[in-house]
C-alpha cells in the first residue's frame, strides 16, 4: 500500500505526496489533473511503471487538494515556488516534471520559473491557456460547462464537486455515467471492471477535506495563467490523443509550436485518459533518458545540504 507522506514548507504549510518508483532513480515531480490528486497515480499504475523505468516519481497534492494544506489566493506561479521549496526540503537539486491534464499548467509554471532546475518535461493530455482563441474548439459540453462555472461562479462549481464526491460512494455507477461521453479509447478503459474503484477513489481522496482545493485548480486553469510558456533549452515531451474531447488536440499543437525543444506525439484515436493509461511506461522512460543523456542524474540526486 502506498504511504502518504508530508513535507513542511517555510510558511508551515504541509504538502502531501507519494514517493513512488525507484528511490535511486531520476527524480520526476508529477502534477495531477482535476478533479483529482496524487492518488490518480494508482489508477494509471505509475508507481510500478516508474520503478521499471528507473524513475523516482514524486506525486504531490496541490494546496487544498487531498492531504495538502490550503493556500488561500494561490496562483500558478505560486505553485512553482511551492515546488522549489518542496524539492529543497527533500534535498533534490534538479528534477523532471510530468504534467497530466490540467496539471500541464502547473508544470509549465514550474518550467517558467525554475528552468535551471528542470531536467526534462512531459505534458500528457495537457490543457492549454483559457484565453487563447480556438484551443477549446471541440471540447465536450460537460467539461466546457465545468470550466465556465469555475471561472464565473465558484459557488456553483462547489455544488458540482459536492455532487461528484457523493457519487464516489457508488464507483460502478459513477464511472459508467462518466464513460458515456468519453471517446471510444477512454470508454474501453472505463468499462473494465477493475477501473471503477480506483477511478472513484482518486476523486474522493482529492475532495476528502472539501471542495476548495479542486475548485481553485479548475478556476486557475480556466482563467489567465499569469504567465506565457516561453522557449527554453529544456526538452519537452508533448503527448496527446487525437480524439481527446476533454482537452482538444489544438492545445498540444499550440504548445509544441511555442517551444522549440518540444517533441509532439499525437496518438491516433487516443482519448484523454487512454494515452497515459497505455503509454505511461514509454513516457517515463523517455524522461529518464533525457535526464541521463547529459549526465544530469548525478546532479539531480538528493543533496543533503539543500534540505538544511
Amino acid at each position: 500500500m502506498v504511504v502518504e507522506l508530508f513535507a513542511a514548507l517555510p510558511d508551515e504549510r504541509r504538502l502531501a505526496y507519494f514517493d513512488l518508483g525507484d528511490p535511486d532513480g531520476v527524480p520526476v515531480i508529477h502534477a495531477h489533473g482535476a478533479p483529482s490528486g496524487k492518488l490518480e497515480t494508482e489508477f494509471f499504475r505509475l508507481g510500478d511503471r516508474a520503478r521499471e523505468a528507473g524513475v523516482r516519481l514524486i506525486a504531490i497534492d496541490r494546496p487544498g487538494v487531498g492531504g495538502s494544506d490550503p493556500r488561500p489566493g494561490r496562483s500558478m506561479l505560486g505553485w512553482a515556488d511551492d515546488v522549489a521549496a518542496f524539492a529543497d526540503s527533500l534535498g533534490i537539486r534538479r528534477f523532471g516534471l510530468f504534467g497530466y491534464s490540467i496539471g500541464a499548467a502547473s508544470t509549465l509554471a514550474c518550467l517558467h520559473r525554475l528552468a535551471d532546475r528542470i531536467t526534462a518535461v512531459a505534458i500528457v493530455s495537457g490543457a492549454g491557456p483559457a484565453d487563447v482563441p480556438r484551443l477549446a474548439d471541440g471540447r465536450s459540453k460537460d467539461v466546457a460547462m465545468v470550466l465556465d462555472f469555475a471561472r464565473r461562479w465558484p459557488w456553483a462549481t462547489a455544488q458540482v464537486l459536492k455532487f461528484m464526491r457523493w457519487g464516489t460512494k457508488n464507483p460502478a455507477k459513477m464511472i459508467a455515467a462518466s464513460g458515456k461521453g468519453m471517446p471510444s479509447a477512454d470508454r474501453a478503459i472505463a468499462n473494465r471492471p477493475e477501473s471503477a474503484a480506483p477511478f472513484a477513489a482518486f476523486i474522493a481522496d482529492a475532495l476528502r477535506n472539501g471542495t476548495h482545493g479542486v475548485r481553485d485548480d479548475l478556476r486557475l486553469v480556466a482563467s489567465p495563467w499569469g504567465f506565457e510558456p516561453e522557449p527554453s533549452e529544456v526538452s519537452v515531451l508533448v503527448w496527446h490523443g487525437a480524439a481527446d474531447t476533454n482537452v482538444p488536440m489544438a492545445a498540444a499543437t499550440w504548445l509544441a509550436d511555442r517551444l522549440p525543444n518540444a517533441q509532439l506525439t499525437l496518438v491516433p484515436e487516443g482519448g484523454h485518459i487512454s494515452v497515459l493509461h497505455e503509454r505511461g511506461d514509454v513516457i517515463l522512460a523517455r524522461l529518464r533518458d533525457l535526464a541521463l543523456a547529459d549526465g544530469e542524474h548525478s546532479d539531480s540526486r538528493a543533496d543533503p545540504d539543500l534540505g538544511r
